[in-house]
């Protein structure tokens, strides 16, 4: 019986190359790995195809947006098997549509605070045009490529594996140092980790992905498209034209807006409310060592 019970162990014990394989940080890098690598792969193919940004308008980015999610359906099939309820869509209209007023409300209120203090004025204003529309492809896919890459991969995987709490600071980290450019300040830094931690937190708020990637690409559109005001260092030409006066803590500088201490008020209080809906409907794992219940 004993000989019978230890060859039964024997089969059936996964090898040490399968516990590695499937352990939370080779999942993490082999998900960035394919995400990362399908989006690269894809603009790098688009531009063989279509030389000229005419050829280029907007539908490469629907494109990567469509091989990015087919990617992570995959490679969530492969490595775990399991139903992907993240991107249910039981309530995905009403997550897509608060998110984007979130989203758009979060950038405007952080203006406002600018103009009430004098540090912004609007000056003029450029005719709407496809010219203006067009970013919101671009910006859709940023906010899909990097919540399915920081939320749904590096995220969820470390909460699973280690808790909220760490996993909120690691990828919050990860996500900072990810935007690190010319122009990138102190409060820069932290300002997008703290967009890192709200951005998680609306993940925990609904366990799925339409609430963070809305609120993510609605942030950036308004920024750049609506107020012409430079995403994380990258100019950006809008529908209003305005001008902003006094020291860059206040705001941003050449990396823009996400850089200011205005921000940091909006961002932090959007991460406290989200993160308050989460912990009521019991969205907050504990740390591994004290979990009671198996998640």
């Amino acid at each position: 019986m004993s000989t019978q019970t230890l060859n039964i162990d024997q089969v059936t014990a996964p090898s040490r190359f399968k516990r590695i394989l499937y352990s939370a940080p080779s999942r993490i890098i082999l998900g960035v790995l394919a995400i990362g690598l399908t989006a690269a792969l894809t603009y790098a193919g688009v531009k063989e195809i279509a030389p000229t940004p005419a050829q280029r308008f907007v539908w490469p980015h629907f494109l990567a947006c469509a091989l990015v999610l087919l990617v992570y359906i995959g490679f969530v099939k492969l490595t775990e098997r399991r139903p992907l309820t993240e991107l249910s869509l039981r309530g995905a209209p009403k997550e897509i549509g608060l998110g984007l007023l979130l989203g758009a409300a979060a950038v405007s209120i952080a203006i406002g605070l600018l103009a009430a203090t004098g540090s912004y004025r609007i000056v003029s204003f450029n005719p709407w045009s496809a010219a203006i529309a067009a970013p919101l492809a671009e910006m859709l896919f940023v906010g899909v490529f990097e919540e399915i890459l920081f939320r749904a991969v590096i995220f969820r995987i470390a909460e699973r594996a280690l808790g909220s709490w760490p996993a909120l600071i690691l990828s919050g980290v990860l996500f900072s140092l990810a935007h690190l450019g010319e122009g990138i300040s102190a409060v820069g830094l932290v300002n997008t980790a703290l967009a890192g931690l709200m951005f998680s937190a609306a993940w925990m708020a609904t366990r799925r992905l339409w609430l963070c990637c809305a609120i993510h690409a609605a942030w950036n559109y308004t920024l750049g498209s609506i107020f012409s005001i430079a995403v994380s260092g990258h100019p950006a030409k809008g529908l209003i034209v305005g001008q902003l006066s006094g020291p860059d803590w206040v705001t941003g500088g050449v990396y823009g807006l996400e850089a200011s201490v205005w921000t940091a008020l909006v961002i932090g209080g959007l991460f406290v409310a989200l993160y308050r809906h989460a912990s009521r409907t019991g969205q907050v794992l504990p740390l591994r060592g004290r979990r009671s219940v198996k998640h």
